[in-house]
């Protein structure tokens, strides 16, 4: 266990030395969608200066639409994205023209391309005359349920005055060209602007669809690493060790079922093969789930966000959870039932039938001189079992402290766990795909998982060793470790219940 902290503790500054991005293109992900609209007011003409920018994986769905005629494209996107624009003025619906458009690709994280269109919309309003005044209300309803960076800012030009908004007259992210550190926890979500206007006698021309400036570097990270290889042995195998790593680092963060884990664990007298089995089954699914988002992108078309994927693979996780955590709520509350009635008799005789099911007990081999002793939760020394077989027998609740998950139990926990993939695993799988290196793809991805089980395992190690050192030294008391199983049931059905809760807003 010494080795493994080691490990773990000596991994994370070495591999934080990796070059990254300090300020990414999209620090929100590589799934989303940002947004930015800025009105500009002047006499006679109200304009709407407008940027879609998405990220690597919104763009790779557009594959096909960036091939052909990007002008084409552009006038398309133009026409799409006014159809779910909404400008009122004086409660009066007016029309958006598109006047000029811009489309742009930028290099992204793991050699794919990010895409930013940029369109210059205006609107003659009748009875925009200079000294009148006016209300107007602008909702941007694009793709209401896209994940992104959502800005909208009103400002006056020439000689005409804003007298009343609820929105900024000034942006935060540049047109989205950058994004300050201090928000991206939480993301501008603006698509609205209520304001009135006075407008004067002076008609400002629309500004300069400016281009995005492409990073100084190529973006890091193990998103990157499927770009980098040469087909090589040597930079091959170094790829899979920083792949590696990058699962152990990443397996450290909050999240990928170490709380689930630990209140299995702690909560049963969990063995090291429980421990393995979890941190095995945890990896084995992140794995099959970023395989699965990976190969669906590729038949996906773009009106389908991708991360759409996450809040159903999340209730599907918090439902698991919920009925093993109700599960064994329901075995341990008998258990502890059973030895209460115990307790209340110490001599009562148990005659086991045919029934018995012994690959509940543990059976300690070490000690195996001239008798085969069961490990139960009462330890009286006068207690004797008969196992006999006469049609007279009857089966028993388990005892609190016998595992009583079975293997397909404990491999249902641990995927319940291992159901969000890892966004940067997908951009290296599918980057790895539109390069021609699916197999180099699927190593890295691989490596990356099996760094990440290293990780829970050790973990889960830790705590079966650490339940363990607590009882050898009497640190646990007898009431304790008779609520620990009971105590741990209930905290996975919790756990369920938050992570379900947490997913169905998102659906709905």
């Amino acid at each position: 266990m010494r080795r493994l902290v080691a490990v773990l503790v000596l991994a994370g500054p070495l591999f934080a030395l990796w070059p990254t991005a300090a300020a990414s293109a999209h620090p929100l992900g590589n799934f989303t969608v940002n947004r930015y609209a800025r009105l500009e007011v002047s006499a006679g003409v109200l304009r709407v200066h407008y940027v879609y920018d998405a990220a690597e994986i919104p763009t790779f769905q557009q594959r096909a639409d960036l091939e052909g005629d990007r002008t084409q494209l552009g006038a398309r996107r133009a026409e799409e994205i006014a159809g779910s624009l909404m400008l009122r003025v004086d409660d009066v619906a007016v029309g958006l023209r598109a006047d000029e458009h811009l489309v742009e690709t930028v290099p992204g994280e793991g050699g794919l391309s990010t895409l930013r269109i940029t369109i210059a919309y205006s609107a003659s309003v009748p009875g925009w005359t200079p000294g009148s005044t006016h209300g107007v209300v602008f909702t941007d309803g694009n793709e209401p349920r896209r994940v992104g960076w959502r800005e909208v800012v009103v400002v006056a030009r020439g000689d005409s005055e804003i007298l009343s908004s609820d929105a900024p007259a000034r942006d935060v992210s540049d047109e989205l060209r950058s994004y300050p550190e201090n928000l991206l926890q939480a993301p501008l979500d603006r698509r609205a602007a209520t304001f009135s206007v006075r407008v004067g006698t002076v008609t400002v021309p629309a500004a300069e669809l400016r281009t995005r400036v492409a990073p100084a570097a190529p973006i890091g990270g193990f998103g990157g690493l499927a770009a980098r290889t040469d087909g090589s042995v040597g930079v091959t195998l170094g790829l899979l060790a920083l792949s590696f790593g990058f699962g152990v680092v990443h397996a450290i963060g909050p999240g990928h079922g170490k709380t689930l884990m630990a209140a299995y664990l702690v909560g049963t007298k969990g063995r090291r093969r429980d421990a393995v089995a979890l941190g095995g089954a945890v990896s084995l699914m992140h794995t099959v789930s970023v395989l699965v988002i990976a190969v669906v992108l590729f038949r996906l078309d773009r009106s389908t966000s991708g991360e759409r994927a996450y809040p159903w693979f999340a209730l599907a996780s918090g439902l698991t959870v919920i009925g093993v955590g109700a599960w064994l709520l329901r075995s341990r509350l008998a258990a502890r039932s059973a030895s209460a009635h115990h307790d209340q008799d110490p001599h009562q005789h148990h005659d086991h039938g045919d029934e018995h099911d012994h690959s509940h007990h543990e059976h300690d081999h070490h000690e195996h001189t001239s008798h085969h002793e069961h490990e139960h939760s009462h330890q009286e020394p006068e207690h004797g079992h008969d196992h006999g077989h006469g049609p007279g027998g009857h089966t028993h609740a388990l005892p609190a402290d016998v595992r009583p998950l079975s293997r397909r139990g404990l491999l249902a926990l641990g995927a319940s766990g291992g159901l969000f993939p890892s966004p940067s695993a997908v951009v290296v799988l599918v980057s790895a795909f539109a390069l021609g290196r699916a197999g180099t793809g699927l190593a890295l991805v691989a490596a990356f998982s099996a760094g990440l089980a290293f990780t829970l395992t050790a973990v889960g190690l830790g705590l079966v060793y650490g339940r363990s050192m607590l009882e050898r030294r009497g640190l646990v008391s007898g009431r304790t470790a008779r609520a620990l199983p009971v105590a741990g049931a209930a905290l996975l059905i919790v756990l369920g219940v938050v992570i379900t809760a947490r997913a169905v807003p998102i659906l709905s």
